[in-house]
């Protein structure tokens, strides 16, 4: 049975945002990802990246945009008394501005600043023992491969949101949705699953 929901955040919760490219430029190197690339790096360089990444994200926050139906999805949740979590591999700090732009609030929170960023499953089975929830009654949602690797590692259920077709044929998440209200639909199934276990 389904108990609560993990939600990624930029490209999730909000329109994706953050200029990949704008970052590389500025940091003068092709990395890939910056946490990656700010890991293996000498502890200046790493500060530095981090520093550029951080302004960076600070004003995608500021900018963002909710994405269709976010609202009234958290607000059907709710109403479902299912605990509801955000998981991101950004700061706490860009966490809160997005936050608190769009009126939102969710009692659980891991930002890369509390847990090893995903795709390691760490984050979650942190917030799995912030909720007093097992994996197995978790489903994690995003819109990128690593969401979908760190909800798999942690043993969770997992729902990719599209933007594009999903090439990515090692790692099937278990629902694929086109719009975050879809999640109703993830939510019968399972409540259809538990009446005919018990039917």
């Amino acid at each position: 049975m389904l108990q609560g929901i993990i939600f990624d955040m930029d490209g999730t919760l909000t329109k994706p945002k953050a200029d990949f490219a704008a970052i590389e430029r500025e940091i003068g190197a092709k990395v890939g990802f910056i946490l990656d690339y700010a890991e293996q790096s000498s502890p200046e360089e790493r500060t530095r990246a981090m520093g550029i990444l951080e302004r960076f994200e600070e004003q995608a926050a500021l900018e963002s945009e909710l994405n269709e139906g976010v609202t009234e999805i958290l607000e059907f949740l709710e109403k479902k008394q299912l605990k509801t979590a955000l998981l991101t591999r950004n700061s706490r700090k860009s966490v809160e501005t997005v936050l608190q732009k769009h009126n939102l609030h969710f009692e659980f929170i891991v930002s890369r600043d509390d847990a090893k960023p995903k795709p390691a499953p760490d984050a979650i089975f942190l917030l799995s023992r912030m909720m007093d929830i097992h994996t197995n009654h978790l489903l994690m949602v995003g819109d990128y491969k690593y969401d979908i690797m760190c909800g798999k590692a942690a043993g969770t259920q997992t729902a990719l949101l599209r933007y594009k077709e999903y090439v990515e044929t090692e790692i099937i998440p278990d629902f694929e949705i086109d719009r975050i209200n879809d999640i109703v639909h993830i939510i019968e199934h399972f409540e259809r699953s538990s009446l005919n276990t018990h039917g």
